[in-house]
C-alpha cells in the first residue's frame, strides 16, 4: 500500500475519534517513545508521565492533524515539547531553592518574568531560525517542523539531498552558536539536543 494512502487511513480515522486507531499508534510508538525520552530523563516515573502527557495531547489534538504526514511526526514533536516543559519546570524548581537560599525569608515569591525558568523555549526556537538565510530557514523548518526526510525535501524544492544535508548542517551551527552566545547555555543546550530529533 502506498506510504501517504497508510498515513492517510490512521490518521483520518484518528481524526474521526477511533480508538482502536489510536491505540494502534500507541502500541507502534510507546517502546520509541520511551527510548526517546531516556536520552534526556532518567527517572522512569518521569518518562511514564511525559508518555501519558503525549498521548493524551494526540488525542485532544487530533482534529488538528493532517491525513497527508506520518502521525509520529506530531507525536515526537508534542514529546519534544513536553520535554522541554519538564526541563522548565525542572529549572523554575532550581531557581526558586536558590533564592530561597539566597533571601532566608518564607515570604519570597518569583517573579514570573525575571525568572530564568519561564523564558519560553518557543521563543527563543523562532529567535534562532530567523539567524538562518530564507532558504536555510525553509529546508529547516521542512525537516523538523514537517517531518520530511532530507530526499522529501529534495524533490519539493528541485534540489539534491546533498544540499539539504549541507543547509541542515549549517543551520544547526548557526542556531548553536546563537543559543550558547545569546541564551543562557543550560537552556541553549537542552534546546539544541532536542532540535537534533
Amino acid at each position: 500500500m502506498d506510504a501517504t494512502k497508510v498515513y492517510y487511513t490512521i490518521n483520518h480515522k484518528l481524526r474521526e475519534g477511533c480508538h482502536e486507531a489510536f491505540m494502534e499508534i500507541y502500541n507502534k510508538n510507546n517502546r520509541l517513545m520511551y527510548n526517546y525520552i531516556r536520552k534526556y530523563v532518567s527517572d522512569s516515573n518521569t518518562i511514564d508521565d511525559i508518555i501519558h502527557d503525549s498521548f493524551l495531547n494526540l488525542w485532544n489534538a487530533k482534529e488538528r492533524i493532517s491525513v497527508y504526514h506520518k502521525v509520529e511526526n506530531y507525536l515526537f514533536r508534542i514529546t519534544r515539547n513536553e520535554i522541554y516543559k519538564y526541563y522548565r519546570e525542572r529549572l523554575r524548581k532550581l531557581s526558586i531553592e536558590e533564592e530561597i537560599q539566597k533571601s532566608k525569608t518564607e515570604s519570597y515569591v518569583v517573579e514570573g518574568e525575571d525568572c530564568l525558568a519561564n523564558l519560553e523555549y518557543e521563543k527563543i526556537y523562532r529567535l534562532a531560525i530567523m539567524q538562518l538565510p530564507p532558504q536555510r530557514q525553509k529546508i529547516f523548518k521542512l525537516s523538523r517542523e514537517e517531518g520530511l526526510s532530507y530526499q522529501e525535501i529534495a524533490e519539493r524544492l528541485d534540489i539534491s539531498p546533498n544540499t539539504v544535508k549541507e543547509h541542515m548542517s549549517l543551520a544547526m551551527k548557526t542556531i548553536r552558536t546563537y543559543l550558547v552566545k545569546e541564551h543562557d547555555i543550560a537552556l541553549g543546550i537542552i534546546i539544541l539536543s532536542l532540535l537534533a530529533f
